[in-house]
Parts: structure tokens; sequence; C-alpha cells
């Protein structure tokens, strides 16, 4: 960890420190791109002050005092290589013509240019040079035209400025390319402790996971998500085996009742009555297998969420009373008291059957596992969140250590292994509660088993 902080600050480092370079580079060439520009105006201003003082001379002394002024006097004719000399040495060159008549200066076609203009001289070997051309006329049809390349001031600045931006821009390639090079080599670096990582997880993909030490949010984003797939994956491994184990256990001991039965029968088969009994056992036998099958079936099916698609608004409220009322006859036939109170107009979004088929279970779970003579209640009534469904028993309730595992599926306390069951029926209570967004507990701390639903309801 000290090594990953010991780079992350090397790296963060170098990254402002390019920042800061890139913004000094960039000043530099704001500066230099102003300076140049003042240049450029100075010259222009400068060159035209001199061609007004080369006029004066011309009105005041004539063409000869102008001809030694413009040192055209011992040339009057200059050539394009001669030309071409002067300009590199930032040296002006300057025509006199009459129409179109070369007088005296440089045979290179000067362009005519009312005020100080950056144009291009072309050579017959293809070279190019920038001036600032400028004309005036001197006299009817005499005209003085004058091309004055960059000033040593100027050429040296963009030299100064080309070899900067050359330079800077190498640095600059430089420097990215290492870091672009450090943090490919720590992500690859990375990678390859993910893929060592996930070699150890094929083998034990119950216990390990990702751990990614990374920068970046991405590959951090990327381990969460894994293990998150691995945790849901090891929970679907674990109820996997569970549901494997229930279902050996739930259908071994009736299977093999049946077979002790279709023994009995060959045994008994001159007796009438003997054979009649082994039928019926072996049939309520069969008939749980059936029913455990059923119950599978039926959880799966709720918990795919298919049965939304048959959701609706339906009264709560009056589902709760019709359903206390066609079960006390059968509470009171066991011993047992069901009392139920309601508040009127609950309205909820679901289906009917499931919630009627939650409730059912919850009663016939207080039917077979509460005391002779329990009291066993349903309660519905207003909640924060929506409205609190309430089913309960006054005894004798569920072990303290058995209340974590009560909804899972197949799981049966020891208190109720010698009754007939198979420990799905509060696994589809929790699986029905799911699809319904509602929360499901079983009360800690009460005399028996009181279960609190707490249902969203409809605006409506």
């Amino acid at each position: 960890m000290n090594n990953l902080h010991s780079r992350t600050i090397l790296l963060r480092s170098l990254l402002i420190g390019i920042s800061c370079t890139a913004g000094f580079i960039t000043l530099f060439f704001i500066a230099s791109l102003s300076y140049l520009a003042n240049l450029s105006s100075e010259q222009q201003h400068e060159l035209v002050d001199y061609i007004e003082e080369v006029q004066s001379l011309y009105d005041d002394d004539g063409l000869q005092s102008m001809l030694t002024e413009l040192d055209l006097e011992s040339k009057p004719i200059w050539s394009k290589n001669q030309s071409i000399d002067r300009l590199s040495d930032h040296e002006a060159i300057f025509s006199i013509t009459r129409g179109n008549t070369l007088l005296v200066g440089s045979e290179v076609d000067i362009p005519f240019e009312a005020k100080p203009t950056w144009s291009y001289l072309d050579f017959d070997n293809g070279h190019e040079i920038k001036v600032l051309a400028y004309s005036k006329v001197l006299e009817d049809t005499l005209l003085l035209k004058v091309a004055q390349p960059n000033s040593y001031e100027t050429a040296l600045a963009s030299d100064v400025l080309v070899n900067v931006g050359m330079l800077s821009s190498f640095l600059i390639f430089i420097v990215a390319f290492l870091i672009s090079y450090f943090a490919s080599f720590r992500s690859q670096r990375t990678l390859l402790d993910i893929k060592k990582q996930m070699h150890v997880i094929a083998n034990s993909p119950d216990s390990s996971r990702l751990s990614v030490e990374s920068k970046s949010a991405m590959l951090r984003q990327l381990a969460n998500c894994t293990n998150e797939m691995l945790d849901k994956i090891s929970a679907l491994h674990g109820t996997t085996k569970t549901m494997s184990t229930g279902i050996a256990h739930d259908l071994k001991t009736p299977l093999s009742r049946v077979a002790n039965r279709l023994q009995s029968m060959r045994q008994d088969i001159g007796d009438t009555q003997a054979i009649e009994l082994h039928i019926n056992r072996a049939s309520q036998d069969l008939n749980a297998v059936i029913s455990t099958f059923n119950n599978l079936v039926r959880l799966s099916a709720i918990e795919s969420g298919k049965h939304k698609q048959n959701f609706e608004l339906f009264n709560l409220s009056e589902l709760v009373i019709d359903l206390a009322l066609s079960y006390d006859p059968v509470f009171e036939d066991s011993g047992r008291k069901l009392s139920h109170s309601t508040v009127d107009n609950v309205i909820c979004f679901g289906d009917t059957d499931l919630l009627n088929q939650l409730l059912c279970n919850l009663l016939e779970n207080a039917l077979e596992y509460s005391s002779v003579d329990a009291n066993v209640w349903i309660r519905l009534q207003s909640h924060t969140s929506g409205a609190l469904l309430q089913v309960g028993d006054d005894g004798p309730g569920i072990h303290s250590d058995d209340q974590p595992h009560v909804f899972e599926r197949f799981f049966r306390a020891d208190v109720s292994r010698s009754k007939p069951g198979n420990g799905l029926g509060l696994s589809i209570v929790k699986a029905i509660c799911d699809v319904h967004d509602a929360k499901l507990a079983l009360l800690p701390n009460q005399t028996g088993a009181v279960f609190n639903i707490e249902i969203p309801v409809s605006s409506s």
C-alpha cells in the first residue's frame, strides 16, 4: 500500500509538472506572438516614416539626392540575385519606375501597395521571401516601390519561437509518452493480478474474492461488480445445495415407506384389509412427495416474478375478513380460537391469489404448530409505510436459535420433524412478500410465533 501511495504521489507530481510546463509554454507563445505583432507594427510605421523622408529629399534636392539615400547611385540597376542578397541581409530593395519602365532599382517585380502590406516575392527557383511592400507616387507617373524583409529582431524572435516550440513539443511528447507507458504498465500489471486472482477464485468461488489496489475507477468498479456477481453465485450455489439436501431428505423418508408398504403388500397378499391399509398409507406418502414437488414448482414460479403480470388493485381488508371467516370453523374444530381485526378499505396493488396463499400458509402453520388451546389472530392496520398485516399466536413459539432460519427452504425445527410437512410453507410466504416488495419479519421475544408483514398500499 505504501508503494502504491508513493507511486500515486509521483504520478500526481508528474502531471502537475506537465500542467505547469504546458501553461508556461502557452504563456510564452502568447507573449512571443504579441511581441512579434508589435515588431511588425513598428516596422510598418518606420517604413512609412522613412519613405516620407525620402520623398522630402526628392522634393527638396531632387532625384540625385534620393538615389544617394537609397544606395542606387553607384548601382542603378539591381539584378534578381543582388536583390535576393540584400533581402537575405535584412536590407530593403527599391525600384523607381515611370509607367512600366524601370528607371533605377531592383529588377524584381515589387507589388504595388498603397499602404504597408505583408506579401511574398516569387523568384524563378520557386523561392519565396516575405516582405513588407509599400508604394509612393513621387510625381505624375514617377513611382517609388519598396520591399522590406523582416527586421533582424523579428527574424531572430521568429527563429527562437520556432526552436522553443519544437523543443517544448518534443519534451512534452517524451514526458507524455513516459506517463502513458507508466500508466499502461500499471494497468497491465493490475490486469495480470486480476487474472491470477480469477484462477484462485475458480478453485474456491465461495471463499475468494477480487482485491484490486488501483487508481483506475473503472478497474475498481469491475472488481466490485465481479465480487457482487460471485456473492450472488455463491448464494445461489448454497441455495441449490440446501435444496438438493432438502429434496433428498424429504423424498427419502416417504419413498422408503412406500417401498416398505409394497414389500408388506407382497407379504399380506391374501389379507384384503391389510392390503387396503398399505395402499392408503402408500398413497399418503406419495401425496406428500407430490406436494413437495408442487410447492417447489410454486416457489420457483413466484420467485421468477411472472405473477407481476397479474397484479391489480384489490381490497386487502375484504380478503382478510373473508379468509378469517372461512378458517374460523377449522380453528374452532381444532380447539383453537381465531380472531381478526381490520381497518376498512385497505387498497393494495398485487396478486390476490398469492396474498391469499400467504395468509393460508401462515394460518396452516398456526394450526399445525400452535398449542391446542392457542389464541390465533389476524390484524390489518395502518402503518407509516403502508399497511401492517400481522398473523400470530400465543404459544409455544419458535426457539430463538431457529428463528433466523425459518424462511429457508426445507428448514424444519427439531420440534416439527415429527409432524407432516416439507419446510417450504414459510419459504413461499417469504417469496410472495418479496414479489410484492413487502417486508416480512418474525418478531423476537414473543410468547408465540408472530409474523409482521409491511405491505405497500395504493393511494387509490
